[in-house]
Protein backbone atom coordinates (compact mmCIF):
# COMPACT_ATOMS: atom_id res chain seq x y z
CA UNK A 1 0.00 0.00 0.00
CA UNK A 2 2.94 2.50 0.87
CA UNK A 3 4.65 1.86 -2.52
CA UNK A 4 1.78 2.12 -4.46
CA UNK A 5 1.06 5.91 -2.42
CA UNK A 6 4.68 6.38 -3.00
CA UNK A 7 4.86 5.82 -6.64
CA UNK A 8 1.76 7.95 -6.87
CA UNK A 9 3.59 11.06 -5.39
CA UNK A 10 6.54 10.46 -7.51
CA UNK A 11 4.30 10.31 -10.66
CA UNK A 12 2.75 13.52 -9.72
CA UNK A 13 5.46 15.59 -8.86
CA UNK A 14 7.52 14.57 -11.63
CA UNK A 15 4.37 16.09 -13.52
CA UNK A 16 4.44 19.09 -11.33
CA UNK A 17 8.17 19.66 -12.56
CA UNK A 18 7.70 18.68 -16.28
CA UNK A 19 4.34 21.26 -16.15
CA UNK A 20 6.72 24.22 -14.18
CA UNK A 21 9.61 23.82 -16.54
CA UNK A 22 7.15 24.00 -19.42
CA UNK A 23 5.44 27.06 -18.35
CA UNK A 24 8.75 28.47 -17.71
CA UNK A 25 10.20 27.71 -21.18
CA UNK A 26 6.72 29.04 -22.37
CA UNK A 27 7.01 32.50 -20.56
CA UNK A 28 10.32 33.33 -21.79
CA UNK A 29 10.17 34.93 -25.55
CA UNK A 30 12.58 33.61 -28.05
CA UNK A 31 13.98 37.08 -28.26
CA UNK A 32 13.84 39.77 -25.39
CA UNK A 33 15.79 43.44 -26.95
CA UNK A 34 15.60 46.04 -23.59
CA UNK A 35 16.91 49.32 -24.75
CA UNK A 36 18.85 50.74 -22.35
CA UNK A 37 20.27 54.16 -23.99
CA UNK A 38 18.41 56.51 -26.12
CA UNK A 39 17.46 59.78 -27.61
CA UNK A 40 14.20 59.82 -26.07
CA UNK A 41 12.25 57.74 -23.35
CA UNK A 42 9.51 55.12 -23.28
CA UNK A 43 10.06 55.19 -19.27
CA UNK A 44 10.07 58.30 -17.15
CA UNK A 45 12.25 56.57 -14.52
CA UNK A 46 15.09 55.54 -17.47
CA UNK A 47 16.01 58.92 -18.84
CA UNK A 48 16.98 59.78 -22.63
CA UNK A 49 20.07 61.14 -23.82
CA UNK A 50 22.10 61.34 -27.06
CA UNK A 51 23.47 58.07 -27.86
CA UNK A 52 22.52 54.27 -28.52
CA UNK A 53 22.22 50.76 -26.18
CA UNK A 54 20.11 47.68 -26.01
CA UNK A 55 20.60 43.97 -24.40
CA UNK A 56 19.70 41.68 -26.55
CA UNK A 57 18.76 38.26 -25.09
CA UNK A 58 18.32 35.32 -27.51
CA UNK A 59 16.99 31.83 -27.12
CA UNK A 60 18.55 32.46 -23.37
CA UNK A 61 22.29 33.93 -24.58
CA UNK A 62 22.36 37.93 -23.34
CA UNK A 63 24.65 40.09 -25.43
CA UNK A 64 25.23 44.42 -25.26
CA UNK A 65 25.22 45.89 -28.50
CA UNK A 66 26.47 49.43 -28.07
CA UNK A 67 26.96 51.22 -24.80
CA UNK A 68 25.55 54.48 -24.61
CA UNK A 69 27.49 58.13 -24.16
CA UNK A 70 27.56 58.33 -20.25
CA UNK A 71 28.92 55.83 -18.63
CA UNK A 72 27.17 56.20 -15.12
CA UNK A 73 24.10 56.92 -17.04
CA UNK A 74 24.46 53.69 -18.91
CA UNK A 75 25.47 51.87 -15.58
CA UNK A 76 21.78 53.52 -13.71
CA UNK A 77 19.94 52.98 -16.68
CA UNK A 78 21.01 49.16 -16.78
CA UNK A 79 20.04 48.55 -13.23
CA UNK A 80 17.02 50.66 -13.73
CA UNK A 81 16.14 47.71 -16.44
CA UNK A 82 16.96 44.96 -14.25
CA UNK A 83 20.12 43.76 -16.33
CA UNK A 84 23.01 42.36 -13.61
CA UNK A 85 26.18 43.19 -15.49
CA UNK A 86 27.18 39.76 -15.06
CA UNK A 87 24.45 38.24 -17.03
CA UNK A 88 25.95 39.54 -20.32
CA UNK A 89 28.28 37.28 -21.68
CA UNK A 90 29.85 39.23 -24.44
CA UNK A 91 29.21 42.95 -26.33
CA UNK A 92 29.84 44.36 -29.70
CA UNK A 93 30.34 48.58 -30.14
CA UNK A 94 29.07 49.20 -33.58
CA UNK A 95 31.16 51.93 -34.60
CA UNK A 96 33.77 54.15 -32.91
CA UNK A 97 31.89 57.43 -32.03
CA UNK A 98 31.73 57.74 -28.31
CA UNK A 99 27.74 58.03 -28.03
CA UNK A 100 27.90 54.17 -28.39
CA UNK A 101 30.94 52.65 -27.22
CA UNK A 102 31.36 54.86 -23.57
CA UNK A 103 29.81 53.01 -22.01
CA UNK A 104 31.74 49.27 -22.13
CA UNK A 105 34.55 51.09 -20.77
CA UNK A 106 32.93 51.31 -17.34
CA UNK A 107 30.95 47.96 -17.58
CA UNK A 108 34.06 46.46 -17.77
CA UNK A 109 35.80 46.23 -14.66
CA UNK A 110 32.05 45.11 -13.37
CA UNK A 111 32.49 41.97 -15.38
CA UNK A 112 36.53 41.18 -16.71
CA UNK A 113 34.77 37.89 -18.56
CA UNK A 114 33.00 40.00 -20.75
CA UNK A 115 34.26 39.11 -24.24
CA UNK A 116 34.26 43.14 -26.30
CA UNK A 117 33.88 43.00 -30.21
CA UNK A 118 35.46 45.96 -32.23
CA UNK A 119 35.56 46.87 -35.33
CA UNK A 120 39.78 46.45 -36.52
CA UNK A 121 38.84 49.69 -38.42
CA UNK A 122 38.20 51.72 -35.17
CA UNK A 123 40.37 54.53 -34.71
CA UNK A 124 43.69 54.31 -32.18
CA UNK A 125 41.85 56.05 -28.83
CA UNK A 126 38.83 53.27 -28.77
CA UNK A 127 42.23 50.91 -28.36
CA UNK A 128 44.42 52.80 -25.92
CA UNK A 129 40.90 53.54 -23.47
CA UNK A 130 40.51 49.50 -23.67
CA UNK A 131 44.41 49.02 -23.07
CA UNK A 132 44.23 51.07 -20.05
CA UNK A 133 41.95 49.38 -17.89
CA UNK A 134 43.19 45.65 -19.07
CA UNK A 135 40.01 45.31 -21.41
CA UNK A 136 40.74 42.63 -24.17
CA UNK A 137 39.23 43.32 -27.30
CA UNK A 138 38.76 41.11 -30.38
CA UNK A 139 39.42 43.33 -33.32
CA UNK A 140 36.86 42.36 -35.69
CA UNK A 141 36.91 42.90 -40.05
CA UNK A 142 34.40 40.13 -40.88
CA UNK A 143 31.02 38.79 -40.14
CA UNK A 144 31.01 36.53 -36.94
CA UNK A 145 28.83 34.65 -35.20
CA UNK A 146 28.13 36.56 -31.41
CA UNK A 147 26.06 34.47 -29.67
CA UNK A 148 24.66 31.35 -31.11
CA UNK A 149 21.96 32.42 -33.91
CA UNK A 150 22.70 36.27 -33.69
CA UNK A 151 25.51 37.50 -36.42
CA UNK A 152 27.93 40.48 -36.72
CA UNK A 153 27.38 41.83 -40.31
CA UNK A 154 31.70 42.53 -39.79
CA UNK A 155 33.14 45.78 -40.94
CA UNK A 156 30.69 47.83 -43.61
CA UNK A 157 32.49 50.86 -45.30
CA UNK A 158 31.02 54.05 -44.66
CA UNK A 159 32.23 57.74 -42.55
CA UNK A 160 33.11 55.62 -39.96
CA UNK A 161 32.82 51.84 -40.62
CA UNK A 162 30.23 50.12 -39.04
CA UNK A 163 28.84 46.75 -37.78
CA UNK A 164 25.45 45.69 -37.40
CA UNK A 165 23.87 42.59 -35.51
CA UNK A 166 21.48 40.17 -37.86
CA UNK A 167 19.29 37.86 -35.44
CA UNK A 168 17.72 34.70 -37.06
CA UNK A 169 14.62 34.61 -35.26
CA UNK A 170 12.25 31.82 -36.07
CA UNK A 171 10.37 34.27 -38.21
CA UNK A 172 12.75 36.03 -39.45
CA UNK A 173 15.38 38.06 -39.09
CA UNK A 174 16.04 41.00 -36.41
CA UNK A 175 18.35 43.53 -37.48
CA UNK A 176 19.59 46.01 -34.55
CA UNK A 177 21.48 49.18 -36.38
CA UNK A 178 23.48 51.14 -34.43
CA UNK A 179 24.07 54.57 -36.43
CA UNK A 180 24.08 53.55 -40.03
CA UNK A 181 26.68 55.74 -41.05
CA UNK A 182 26.67 53.53 -43.76
CA UNK A 183 23.40 54.06 -45.57
CA UNK A 184 20.79 51.94 -43.80
CA UNK A 185 19.77 50.53 -47.64
CA UNK A 186 23.33 49.26 -48.16
CA UNK A 187 23.18 47.33 -44.10
CA UNK A 188 19.72 45.84 -45.01
CA UNK A 189 21.61 44.87 -48.70
CA UNK A 190 24.40 43.38 -46.85
CA UNK A 191 22.38 41.66 -44.35
CA UNK A 192 19.93 39.95 -47.12
CA UNK A 193 23.41 38.52 -48.50
CA UNK A 194 25.09 37.29 -46.15
CA UNK A 195 21.97 35.64 -44.92
CA UNK A 196 20.58 34.29 -47.35
CA UNK A 197 17.30 36.02 -46.48
CA UNK A 198 14.82 37.58 -48.66
CA UNK A 199 12.93 39.75 -45.96
CA UNK A 200 13.46 41.66 -42.19
CA UNK A 201 11.60 40.52 -40.02
CA UNK A 202 12.32 43.55 -37.88
CA UNK A 203 14.67 46.95 -38.53
CA UNK A 204 15.27 48.73 -35.61
CA UNK A 205 17.56 51.23 -33.99
CA UNK A 206 19.64 54.23 -35.26
CA UNK A 207 19.17 55.28 -39.15
CA UNK A 208 21.05 58.54 -39.36
CA UNK A 209 18.27 60.29 -41.38
CA UNK A 210 18.22 63.28 -38.51
CA UNK A 211 20.43 66.01 -41.58
CA UNK A 212 18.55 64.67 -44.47
CA UNK A 213 15.61 66.30 -46.11
CA UNK A 214 11.59 64.80 -46.76
CA UNK A 215 12.73 63.48 -50.41
CA UNK A 216 16.07 61.74 -49.26
CA UNK A 217 14.01 59.94 -46.59
CA UNK A 218 11.13 58.75 -48.51
CA UNK A 219 13.35 57.35 -50.81
CA UNK A 220 15.40 55.18 -48.29
CA UNK A 221 12.03 54.07 -46.94
CA UNK A 222 10.83 52.95 -50.49
CA UNK A 223 13.73 51.16 -50.94
CA UNK A 224 13.43 49.67 -47.62
CA UNK A 225 9.98 48.26 -48.56
CA UNK A 226 11.40 46.88 -51.65
CA UNK A 227 13.54 45.22 -49.73
CA UNK A 228 10.75 43.40 -47.87
CA UNK A 229 11.51 45.30 -44.34
CA UNK A 230 8.39 44.20 -42.44
CA UNK A 231 8.58 46.48 -39.34
CA UNK A 232 10.66 49.64 -38.26
CA UNK A 233 11.42 50.80 -35.04
CA UNK A 234 13.95 53.78 -35.30
CA UNK A 235 15.95 55.27 -32.85
CA UNK A 236 18.59 57.82 -31.84
CA UNK A 237 19.92 59.30 -34.99
CA UNK A 238 16.71 58.38 -37.59
CA UNK A 239 15.41 62.40 -36.57
CA UNK A 240 12.20 63.43 -35.81
CA UNK A 241 11.13 63.49 -39.48
CA UNK A 242 12.13 60.11 -40.71
CA UNK A 243 9.75 58.86 -37.77
CA UNK A 244 6.86 60.81 -39.10
CA UNK A 245 7.71 59.56 -42.31
CA UNK A 246 8.25 55.87 -41.54
CA UNK A 247 5.02 55.87 -39.07
CA UNK A 248 3.43 57.34 -42.52
CA UNK A 249 4.61 54.83 -45.22
CA UNK A 250 4.46 52.03 -42.69
CA UNK A 251 1.54 52.58 -40.80
CA UNK A 252 0.68 50.15 -37.81
CA UNK A 253 4.17 48.18 -38.69
CA UNK A 254 5.80 51.27 -37.29
CA UNK A 255 6.46 51.45 -33.60
CA UNK A 256 8.62 54.20 -31.85
CA UNK A 257 11.36 53.23 -29.31
CA UNK A 258 13.43 54.77 -26.64
CA UNK A 259 15.37 54.15 -23.33
CA UNK A 260 13.33 52.20 -21.17
CA UNK A 261 11.44 49.52 -23.65
CA UNK A 262 11.32 46.22 -23.83
CA UNK A 263 10.56 44.45 -26.38
CA UNK A 264 9.47 41.07 -26.74
CA UNK A 265 9.59 38.69 -29.64
CA UNK A 266 8.39 34.84 -30.01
Amino acid sequence: MLDRHMKRFYCLAAALLAWTVLTAQAADPELEIRVIYDNTSAREDVPADWGFSSVVTFRGRRALFDSGTKPDLFLDNLKKMDVEPSSIETAMISHEHPDHRNGVYELYPLHPKMSVHFLEAFYDKAFSEASAIGMKVEREMRPYELIPGAYSTGMIPGDPPEQSLAIETSKGIVLIVGCSHPGVVTIVEQVRKQRGADSIRLLIGGMHMFRQNETQIRTQIARLKDLKVQRVMPAHCSGDLAAALFKEMYGANYESLGAGKILRLD
